[in-house]
């Protein structure tokens, strides 16, 4: 089961970092009253960071729920 999730992990990191060298070009974000300049690749790895976080994070609460019943 490792060796499968670990496949996995690398295969989900070539694509990712596949996506981000194809995407190094300046975007604008505005964040509710904010607005700044930053590349593509930081907003795409800053969102895979955060699913994976709280993806993490639903994950032990799942599994802390199932233990206590």
């Amino acid at each position: 089961m490792f060796k499968l999730k670990l496949t996995l992990a690398l295969i989900l990191g070539a694509l990712l970092m596949l996506i981000a060298l194809q995407n190094m070009a300046s975007v604008e974000l505005t964040f509710l009253l904010w607005t700044f300049e930053t590349r593509r690749i930081v907003l795409i790895a800053f969102c895979v960071i955060v699913g994976i976080v709280i993806g993490r994070i639903s994950g032990s609460l799942h599994r802390l729920r199932n233990n206590k019943e």
